[in-house]
C-alpha cells in the first residue's frame, strides 16, 4: 500500500529531463570512426540540440469548488434558506434558478435535470474540473438531490466529483460507511489526483474513528483494485492541523472556509484574500505540511446572522434588520467579491500551487464554494435584476482557468 511519501516521489517524476544523443548517433559505429571526425560529429550533434531554458512548464492543477446543496426540492433545509434570503437586499445572492414573489419571499427549488445539466455547463466553462459535494451519507436524502441529479447527468462534460465529509457525522456511521465510499471512488466520473488516487476530503477530524479506522478504508480501496486515496484534512488551525492528519495518517491539510466566525462585520474581500494567503498558505509552507490549495469566493453571513437556520439557533443570536424589505437596497459592499477580485484570488492560488508544487503534490485546488449563497460564497450564477442568470462570476474565473488557446481537458485528473 502506498504512503505519502510514494505520492511525493510520483508527483516528482518529470522534473528531470534527460536528453538523448541525437538521433543519427549511434554509439558502437563511433567506436570505428576517426578520431578527428568523431570530435566533429559530437560537436554538429551538440549544436542541433535543443536549448531548455529553465525548468519544465508547470503542470495545470486540478481546480473544483465545494457544494453545499440545501437548494434543491421542497424539503426543511430549503425552506430555511429561503428565509434567510429572503429579503430584498439579499435577492442578488439567490441562485439563478430561484424566483422571487416578493419583497420578503422566495422560492427556490434546483431539482430538475435541466438545472443540473446547465450548472455543469457552466461549472465547465468556468475551467472547473471537479465539484466536491459535502457528503450526508444516509442521513439525509435532501442534501444529496443534487448529487442524484449529477450523478444521473448523461454528459457530464468531464466535470468530475469528490466528496467532503464531516468528521463528526463520519465518526457516528463508523467503518460501515467504507464500503459505499468505495462504490463512489470505483465511478469512473469520480476525482482522482497521482495517477489515480481517489480524493477525499474530511471536515473536522475524526475523535472515534482513528487512524486504523482510516487505514481500514485504504485497505478496502486497494482490495477492489483501486489506488491507495488521497485523503485531506479540512481544519482550522494549520499547526494542529499538521499534528491531527499525521496521526490520523492522512496525505495532505486544507480548509473548507476562511471564515468560521458569524458576524455582522467581515473584513472586506480584498482582506479576506490576504488573510488565506497568511494564514493557510503561508503557514502551512513553513510548517513543511502537504496540502490543497484553499481559495475563497468570499465569506459574508449576514444573511444567517440576521435570519439564523434552526441548525445554528445555539450559535448565533438573530440580528433582524428593521428595514422594511420594500425599502432595501442589495447589501453589496467591499466584504462581497467583485468578478475580477474573484478572478485575481483564483489566479494566485493556481500559481502558487504552480510555484509550490512539493508542498502541494496532488496539483489540486478547492475553492469555497460553488454554492454556499448565504454563507457568502458562490460561483455559480445568480439571480439578476431582470430575472436572467448573472454568469459575470464565471466567465471571470473562465479567463484565468481557460486561457485563450488553451485546451480545457488538459488539466490533470
Amino acid at each position: 500500500m502506498a504512503d505519502a511519501a510514494d505520492s511525493k516521489s510520483v508527483a516528482r517524476k518529470g522534473v528531470w529531463v534527460q536528453v538523448p544523443p541525437p538521433a543519427f548517433m549511434d554509439a558502437r559505429p563511433l567506436r570505428a570512426l576517426p578520431g578527428v571526425l568523431l570530435v566533429a560529429l559530437l560537436f554538429i550533434g551538440w549544436l542541433a540540440l535543443p536549448v531548455v531554458a529553465g525548468s519544465p512548464e508547470p503542470r495545470r492543477p486540478v481546480v473544483g469548488a465545494i457544494r453545499w446543496d440545501g437548494w434543491y426540492g421542497r424539503g426543511a433545509v430549503v425552506r430555511e434558506v429561503e428565509s434567510s434570503l429572503g429579503q430584498r437586499k439579499y435577492h442578488f445572492r439567490l441562485p439563478w434558478f430561484a424566483h422571487v414573489l416578493g419583497d420578503d419571499s422566495v422560492r427556490i427549488d434546483g431539482d430538475a435535470q435541466a438545472v443540473m445539466e446547465q450548472e455543469i455547463a457552466c461549472a465547465v466553462r468556468a475551467g472547473l474540473g471537479y465539484w466536491a459535494f459535502v457528503d450526508y451519507g444516509d442521513e439525509s436524502r435532501e442534501m444529496h438531490v443534487a448529487l442524484g441529479r449529477y450523478l444521473s447527468a448523461p454528459e457530464k462534460q468531464g466535470l468530475r466529483y469528490c466528496f467532503v465529509e464531516e468528521g463528526p457525522r463520519v465518526d457516528r456511521a463508523g467503518t460501515a460507511a467504507w464500503p459505499r465510499l468505495v462504490e463512489h471512488f470505483r465511478d469512473a466520473d469520480y476525482q482522482t489526483v497521482l495517477d489515480g488516487r481517489p480524493l477525499l476530503f474530511v471536515f473536522v477530524k475524526t475523535t472515534q474513528l482513528g487512524r486504523a479506522a482510516w487505514d481500514d478504508l485504504r485497505r478496502q480501496t486497494v482490495a477492489a483494485g483501486l489506488h491507495n486515496p488521497y485523503l485531506v484534512l479540512m481544519g482550522f488551525d494549520p499547526r494542529q492541523d499538521a499534528v491531527d492528519m499525521a496521526a490520523l495518517g492522512f496525505d495532505a491539510v486544507s480548509a473548507y472556509a476562511r471564515g468560521g466566525s458569524y458576524t455582522m462585520t467581515q473584513p472586506a474581500y480584498v482582506e479576506q484574500c490576504g488573510l488565506v494567503r497568511r494564514d493557510l498558505w503561508e503557514r502551512w509552507q513553513a510548517l513543511g505540511v502537504p496540502f490543497v490549495t484553499f481559495a475563497s469566493a468570499g465569506w459574508d453571513t449576514r444573511p444567517r446572522n440576521e435570519r439564523p437556520p434552526s441548525w445554528m439557533k445555539h450559535e448565533v443570536r438573530a440580528e433582524p434588520d428593521p428595514t422594511p424589505p420594500a425599502r432595501q437596497r442589495p447589501l453589496i459592499d467591499a466584504v462581497t467579491a467583485t468578478p475580477a477580485q474573484l478572478a485575481d484570488h483564483v489566479r494566485e492560488a493556481v500559481d502558487w500551487t504552480q510555484a509550490h508544487p512539493d508542498a502541494n503534490p496532488s496539483g489540486a485546488v478547492i475553492i469555497y464554494a460553488w454554492n454556499e449563497h448565504d454563507e457568502g460564497g458562490w460561483l455559480q450564477p445568480t439571480r439578476g435584476p431582470d430575472g436572467s442568470p448573472d454568469k459575470s462570476r464565471i466567465e471571470a474565473v473562465r479567463r484565468v482557468l481557460v486561457p485563450a488557446g488553451s485546451d480545457p481537458d488538459a488539466a490533470p485528473r
